[in-house]
C-alpha cells in the first residue's frame, strides 16, 4: 500500500509541473497576443492536459514508457537470502522507519480533503442557485412577449424572474434555466436586450458544459496553483466570447450601451447581499480586469490569429505526452542489510553469462543507494513488460520455485538457481514460473516469466547474484551483455 501511495505523491508532482508550464506557455502567448484571452478552447485544454497527466501517471503500465532511469526506490522488506544467514535476513523495520511513505500518505489525505472541499464549496453552490430557481416566478409565453428584453428574440429554456439582487445567468447543467433579476427592467431597453442576447449566445455556445467541466477539473488539481488561474481565465474567455457573439456587427452606439450595462450591473453586485454563485454563468461576473473587458467591447480588438490556437492547441497534448514520458519513475527493491564488508571472492574463473532477458533495461543498480533508507540494493532491477521471457544466464540446477519465497513474501513468485562453485541466482517478481525445484537448466532456456507480483510499483525483474555467502554486482557476470551505465 506505500508503494501506491508514494507513486500518487510522484504523479502530483509530474501534474504540477506539466500543468505550471502549460500555464507558462499560455501565458507568453498572451502577452504577444492578447487576443487569446477569447479564446475557450486553449485554457480547457491547459486544464486537461493537468489531469490527463495525472490519470496516465497513475497508470500501472505508464512507468514502462518512462524515459527517466529510476530516481526513487522505494524500500521493501528484504527476501531471505539465497542461502539464509543471519547476516542477511531482511528487516521489516526499514520501510516503517523511512519518511517517505508517511509523507505519501499524508498528502494523500491532503489531497482527498482537498477535492472534498471543493465537492462542499460545490454543493453550496447549487444549494444557493436551486433556492433562487425556487424562489422565481417563471415567465410564460405571455410574460416573455410583455418583457422588452425578449422583444425579436427567441429563448427556448424556462426563463424565471427573481427579486434578489443578482446577475442575469444561466443556470444548470442538462436542463438550463435563464434566470433574470426583476432590477433588470429598470434598465435601458437596448441594454436590456443585449444582456439577454449575451445569456442566450451563452446557451448557444454551450458554454455551461465548458464551465462545468473547467469546475470539475480545477476541483482534481486544486493542488495546483496555476489551474486555479487557468479556471478563471476560461471563466473570462466564456464572457469575452459571449460579447464578440453579441456585438458583432453592431453599431458603436449599441457597444457603448452594453458597456454602461455591464459597469450597471456590476454596482448592482457590488451591494448584494447574495454570494458567488459557482455553479452559473453571469452576466456581471468580475475577470482578471473590467476595465479590459470594457475597452474589449467598446473597441471590438481583433480577434486571436487561429494558427496560433491550432499550434496551442497541438502543444498541450505534447506536453502532456512528456509529463508520461519524463515522470519520476519508482523501482521496488528488498530493504535488507548490505553485504558484509569484506570483498566478495574472485569472480575471474566464471565465463560471462548470458543477459536474463532478450532486451535488457536497467531501471536499478547493484549497491544503488538512492532511496529513503540509505540501503544498498542488493541486485539489479531490469525493466520488463509483464509476460516477457525471463531466461537461464547460464546452466544450473533449480533449487527454489515458489509462489511465496521463505522470510520474503513481498519477493512475490521466486526462482533460486545454483550455477555450481558456490554462485546462485535468484528472479523475483514473476508472473509465472516454468521450472520447479530439481530441474536442471541450460544457458538461455526460459525459466519464467517477468510480472509484478509481491510489493512492486509495476513489472519488472528483480535479479540477484550470490556467491560465497554474500551478493555481488550481477555486471561481473553479465559484463557486456548488459548495456552500459
Amino acid at each position: 500500500m506505500n508503494a501506491h501511495a508514494i507513486h500518487f505523491l510522484l504523479a502530483c508532482v509530474s501534474t504540477l509541473v506539466t500543468a505550471t508550464v502549460a500555464w507558462a506557455v499560455l501565458w507568453a502567448a498572451l502577452r504577444r497576443w492578447p487576443a487569446l484571452a477569447e479564446r475557450r478552447a486553449p485554457w480547457l485544454l491547459a486544464l486537461l492536459t493537468g489531469a490527463l497527466t495525472l490519470v496516465l501517471v497513475l497508470l500501472p503500465v505508464a512507468s514502462q514508457y518512462s524515459l527517466v532511469p529510476a530516481t526513487v526506490t522505494l524500500p521493501v522488506a528484504s527476501a531471505a537470502p539465497v542461502t539464509p544467514s543471519a547476516d542477511l535476513t531482511g528487516s521489516d523495520d526499514l520501510e516503517e522507519a523511512s519518511i517517505l511513505p508517511w509523507c505519501a500518505w499524508f498528502w494523500l489525505g491532503c489531497y482527498t480533503a482537498g477535492v472534498a472541499w471543493h465537492a462542499r464549496r460545490w454543493q453550496q453552490g447549487r444549494h444557493l442557485v436551486r433556492s433562487l430557481l425556487q424562489a422565481g416566478d417563471t415567465l410564460d409565453g405571455a410574460a416573455l412577449a410583455a418583457h422588452p428584453a425578449f422583444a425579436g428574440q427567441a429563448c427556448a429554456v424556462p426563463v424565471l424572474e427573481v427579486d434578489a439582487p443578482i446577475a442575469p445567468m444561466l443556470a444548470g447543467l442538462r436542463h438550463p434555466v435563464l434566470l433574470l433579476p426583476r432590477h433588470l427592467r429598470s434598465f435601458a431597453v437596448d441594454q436590456q436586450r443585449l444582456i439577454v442576447a449575451h445569456e442566450l449566445a451563452h446557451l448557444r455556445r454551450h458554454d455551461h458544459w465548458w464551465q462545468h467541466a473547467g469546475a470539475l477539473l480545477q476541483a482534481l488539481l486544486w493542488f495546483v496553483p496555476a489551474a486555479h488561474a487557468l479556471r478563471r481565465r476560461l471563466h473570462w474567455a466564456l464572457e469575452l466570447g459571449c460579447d464578440r457573439a453579441v456585438l458583432a456587427g453592431r453599431p458603436a452606439s449599441a457597444r457603448r450601451s452594453y458597456a454602461t450595462a455591464l459597469l450597471a450591473q456590476l454596482q448592482i453586485l457590488h451591494r448584494q447581499l447574495v454570494g458567488p454563485v459557482p455553479a452559473a454563468l453571469q452576466f456581471g461576473s468580475a475577470g482578471p480586469t473590467v476595465a479590459e473587458r470594457v475597452h474589449l467591447i467598446r473597441t471590438g480588438g481583433r480577434a486571436a490569429p487561429l494558427p496560433v490556437v491550432v499550434a496551442i492547441a497541438l502543444l498541450l497534448p505534447a506536453l502532456c505526452a512528456a509529463g508520461v514520458l519524463l515522470q519520476p519513475r519508482v523501482a521496488t527493491v528488498d530493504g535488507g542489510a548490505a553485504a558484509p564488508a569484506s570483498a566478495p571472492p574472485s569472480l575471474a574463473e566464471v565465463p560471462q553469462w548470458q543477459a536474463p532477458l532478450a532486451q535488457l533495461r536497467v531501471t536499478s543498480e547493484f549497491g544503488a543507494t538512492n532511496r529513503p533508507s540509505g540501503q544498498p540494493h542488493r541486485g539489479m532491477d531490469f525493466g520488463a513488460a509483464r509476460g516477457s521471457a525471463v531466461l537461464a544466464p547460464a546452466g544450473g540446477i533449480v533449487t527454489v520455485s515458489t509462489d511465496r519465497y521463505e522470510g520474503g513474501a513481498r519477493y512475490g513468485k521466486v526462482i533460486v538457481i545454483d550455477h555450481g562453485d558456490g554462485t546462485q541466482t535468484l528472479y523475483a517478481h514473476l508472473d509465472a514460473r516454468a521450472v520447479q525445484a530439481g530441474d536442471r537448466v541450460t544457458a538461455g532456456q526460459r525459466i519464467a516469466l517477468s510480472g509484478a507480483t509481491g510489493k512492486v510499483t509495476g513489472p519488472h525483474l528483480h535479479f540477484e547474484v550470490q556467491r560465497g555467502g554474500g551478493q555481488v554486482d550481477p555486471r561481473t557476470l553479465l559484463r557486456t551483455a548488459l548495456p552500459p551505465r
